[in-house]
């Protein structure tokens, strides 16, 4: 069988963040730290080894900065600009989902703060990105049309704006939950326990994926999505703009979870539960494959490692199908045609990650990496292996 194409991020890089990740929350455990200290802990803990792992097999590169400190400070103002504008627009209309970056707002204008320190001081430790938002600003002002590497520059921190805060202010919300749940004693602690660790350790690499775009340790952005349809079905998923979609059009939460609808310490209660924990650690273990490069609409290298060896997309699949088995939307305490919407507005939920799916595909198949990865995938992923082994056919081997 030929060698899956090699993983932009190797599998011991995450490895070594997920054993960091649980470290660190472990140590706030023990000496009882509260969650802002437990967080930080996670955090850290997560991000050094793979920071680490990173940097030590990055080729040795000087880097060469050529640009005047006007566009720096240009560039700080236009970036704490994106992110104070992100950050309002979660606040308003973001509902209970989106009003936790709030807590947050303060720390990254220090951030940007600090950033515009820098541009005068030492311009060299930030970002070749920042003064290349700088130039664009700068170039829109005069009426020249923009060079393609500052919109790159552009587009990758309107991402981070987007999708830091809410990241951050997840990745601290689920901390917290994963600490009360380890002292709470209900019949279903360990299931909490485990679900909220999960989410905690999935968004806690999430949010270190979003403060390590550097090409210091190999994770600069290398493209992004430029369509409308990548960014509304990615966005329709977060607050903002999943408080319409998904809060108030495709409503698939009733009145009850499984918790509800299976007698607590059950059998069926414990497979149903071990099964919802099963998919959303392959979920999980889907975003640490990424390491230090987790990031939505964007290209910063091919993962083939972890659950991508078997499927292209097992974070979503394995995401909607718990989904399913946590609302079960099948079942309504109204009518059985309360539940057939309900089932419908989930389907409907699933059709945008396919969409989602989909346009990350189209976007990627520009990199030849991709391309070889996806044929590896089209003769020996799991739904090749299985429609091989209906038909009882050998994969076909790839052309000369």
């Amino acid at each position: 069988m030929a060698r899956i194409p090699v993983s932009a991020v190797p599998p011991a890089t995450g490895g070594w963040g997920a054993i960091g990740a649980v470290a660190g929350l472990a140590v706030g455990w023990v000496f009882h730290l509260d969650g802002i200290a437990s967080w930080m802990l996670l955090l850290g803990f997560a991000a050094a080894p793979m920071w680490f792992c990173e940097w030590r097999a990055l080729p040795e590169r000087s880097m060469d900065v050529r640009f005047d400190f006007r566009d720096y400070l240009v560039g700080v103002a236009l970036i704490a600009l994106l992110f104070w504008g992100s950050m309002q627009i979660q606040g308003l209309v973001g509902s209970a989902k989106g009003q936790g970056v709030g807590l947050f707002t303060l720390p990254i204008l220090a951030a940007c703060g600090l950033m515009a320190i820098c541009a005068l001081v030492r311009p060299d430790l930030l970002n070749p990105t920042v003064p290349a938002c700088g130039q664009l600003a700068i170039s829109v002002v005069k009426g020249q049309r923009p060079q393609s590497h500052h919109m790159l520059a552009l587009l990758g921190w309107v991402v981070k704006a987007v999708f830091l805060p809410l990241m951050l202010a997840w990745s601290f919300t689920w901390v917290v939950g994963a600490a009360n749940a380890w002292y709470e004693r209900t019949d279903l602690a360990a299931f909490t326990v485990a679900m909220t660790l999960l989410y905690a350790v999935d968004t806690a690499f999430a949010t270190v994926g979003y403060l390590s775009t550097s090409e210091r340790i190999n994770g600069q952005i290398r493209s992004v999505d430029k369509t409308m349809l990548g960014w509304v079905s990615a966005l329709a998923c977060y607050p903002p703009l999943s408080v319409l979609v998904l809060d108030t059009w495709l409503v698939y939460k009733t009145a009850m979870d499984w918790t509800a609808w299976i007698s607590s310490g059950s059998v069926l209660a414990w497979i149903w539960g071990a099964a919802i924990i099963v998919l959303t650690g392959i979920y999980t273990w889907s975003t640490v494959a990424f390491g230090p490069r987790f990031s939505n609409l964007t290209n910063r290298g091919i993962i083939t490692s972890g659950p991508y060896r078997w499927g292209k997309h097992p974070a979503y699949v394995c995401k909607n199908l718990s989904w399913w088995l946590i609302y079960v939307p099948f079942v309504s305490g109204d009518t059985a045609l309360g539940a057939l919407i309900h089932c419908l507005a989930l389907l409907g939920v699933n059709g945008i990650y396919g969409v989602r799916a989909w346009t990350e595909e189209r976007h990627l198949g520009n990199d030849p990496d991709y391309q070889a990865y996806a044929e590896w995938i089209s003769r020996y992923g799991w739904a090749a292996r299985a429609k091989r082994l209906i038909r009882g056919a050998q994969p076909a081997e790839p052309k000369a």
